[in-house]
C-alpha cells in the first residue's frame, strides 16, 4: 500500500515538474507576471527558460523511479532534499523582504509538504528474517 502510494507521489511530482519546465521555456514572462515580478530585465527569461529545463529533466527522473522506486531510492532521496531547499531558501527570502509570501507562500508550503510526504513514504531496505535452528527439519541421523 505504502509503495502504491510513493509511485503515484513519484508520479504525480514528475507530471508538475515536466508541466512546470515547460511553461518555464516557453513562456517566461508570463511566469514572471505570474509571480508579480515586474520591469525584469530580458536576460531573465533566459534563466528561468534554463530553470525549466532543470525542472524537465528531473520529472524525468522522478518518472523513472516510479517503475521502481526501492531501486530508485536516490531520488527520493533528492526530492528530500529539493523540497527541503526550496523550502529553507523561500523562507529566507521571505524573511529578508526579499519576497512576498503571495509570491512565495504556495511553493513554501506545497516544498515543504513534498517533503514530509516522501520521508514518511520512503522505502526501506527489506529485512531479512533469520530462520531460528528449532523451526529448521531435525537432520536425520548418520549412520
Amino acid at each position: 500500500m505504502k509503495l502504491t502510494i510513493l509511485r503515484g507521489l513519484l508520479l504525480l511530482d514528475a507530471a508538475v515538474l515536466f508541466l512546470l519546465g515547460a511553461v518555464l521555456i516557453l513562456a517566461p514572462g508570463q511566469v514572471e507576471r505570474a509571480f508579480h515580478f515586474h520591469d525584469l530585465p530580458p536576460a531573465v527569461g533566459y534563466m528561468i527558460g534554463m530553470w525549466g529545463c532543470v525542472f524537465a529533466t528531473m520529472g524525468f527522473g522522478y518518472l523513472v523511479a516510479a517503475t521502481n522506486p526501492i531501486r530508485h531510492r536516490v531520488w527520493i532521496q533528492v526530492g528530500i532534499a529539493r523540497g527541503v531547499l526550496e523550502c529553507t531558501l523561500g523562507l529566507i527570502y521571505l524573511a529578508r523582504g526579499t519576497v512576498t509570501f503571495q509570491q512565495v507562500g504556495f511553493g513554501v508550503i506545497v516544498a515543504a509538504m513534498i517533503s514530509v510526504a516522501y520521508l514518511v513514504l520512503y522505502p526501506r531496505k527489506p529485512r531479512l528474517i533469520k530462520s531460528s535452528e528449532s523451526s529448521s527439519p531435525p537432520t536425520p541421523p548418520s549412520s
